[in-house]
């Protein structure tokens, strides 16, 4: 079987899943990491993130560029603290390039083979269909981590903060699946596993604490859930969810004109595979087995 040919569109830097889906993708002998590319509030300062990781592992000859800082609509984005910029110093790499056109120049160049992988905000993607839309004949399938319809949550964070974005990519003719909160709330990097990071002892799983280390002294947290890594996973094992096809609305105000991002299910044919379950404890020791599992 053919390796998924990924690009990975990521707000890394703030919760600590990004860093861990990068460091799976890395990591995963199905995936060829075709490009990588930084969303929202300082997305070239996430990027550097993202390019420390792979230098580390050994891949700078994957592109990583910075895209879009404000919204869709171009309303300023919601501000969010870059905590694990703390492992950064003066010598790493400062990636350049547009990530908008990184995006559109990679599926270009690999037509109906890119499976584009949102983990953030969707606004690089909303930018890059409506700057090519000719994308939509081109990429293979989007997997997006986002949105909810079961959980306590009316909205979940990555529809939040650019609703106009994500109503524009729910509407755009691809495959899409989506992996939301319904199922990765459930999915978690146990404590007790950490041990095994430690012990591993590489240079990956050295960057790796301490950028857990850094997410884990700026939010007071513990224990990280894996909602990006879940995305990256299915990808390359989709038996790992159990996925319905339903139809999906965006709603990008509520009632009050507050803006919402509040996911809807609507009458009409379905336009994304939404996740409704997921095998917790494969993917939780599928996940960790491959964390260690880097240079």
């Amino acid at each position: 079987m053919k390796n998924v040919q990924m690009l990975l569109d990521t707000d890394i830097g703030g919760d600590i899943d990004d860093a861990l889906a990068l460091a799976l993708a890395l990591n995963s002998p199905e995936i060829e990491l075709l490009a990588v590319t930084t969303v929202n509030t300082d997305p070239a300062l996430r990027a550097q993130i993202a390019a420390k990781m792979l230098r580390t592992w050994g891949r700078e000859d994957i592109p990583v560029s910075a895209g879009q800082r404000d919204m869709f609509d171009g309303s300023p984005t919601y501000e969010k603290d870059i905590n694990q910029a703390t492992v950064l110093s003066a010598d790493d790499p400062q990636p350049g390039g547009d990530g908008v056109d990184l995006i559109i120049e990679t599926i270009k160049s690999h037509p109906r083979e890119v499976v584009l992988v949102p983990i953030g905000p969707l606004t690089n993607i909303a930018a890059a269909f409506d700057k090519a839309p000719d994308l939509v004949s081109k990429v293979q399938r989007l997997v997006i981590m986002g949105g909810t319809l079961h959980t306590e949550r009316r909205a979940e964070y990555n529809m939040i903060c650019d609703p106009s974005a994500a109503a524009y990519v729910m509407d755009l003719p691809v495959e899409k699946i989506m992996l939301p909160l319904d199922v990765t709330l459930r999915c978690h990097y146990r404590q007790h596993r950490h041990q095994q990071l430690q012990q591993a002892g590489t240079a990956s799983t050295k960057l790796i604490w301490q950028l857990i280390r850094a997410w884990q002294t700026a939010r007071g947290a513990v224990e990280p859930i894996l909602h990006d890594p879940l995305a990256v996973a299915v990808t390359f094992a989709p038996d790992l969810v159990t996925l319905a096809p339903i139809r999906l609305r965006i709603a990008t105000v509520d009632e009050d004109g507050h803006v919402t991002g509040e996911c809807v299910e609507v009458d009409g044919e379905p336009n994304v595979q939404f996740a409704t379950d997921v095998d917790v404890e494969r993917f939780e020791n599928f996940f960790i087995e491959r964390l260690i599992a880097g240079p």
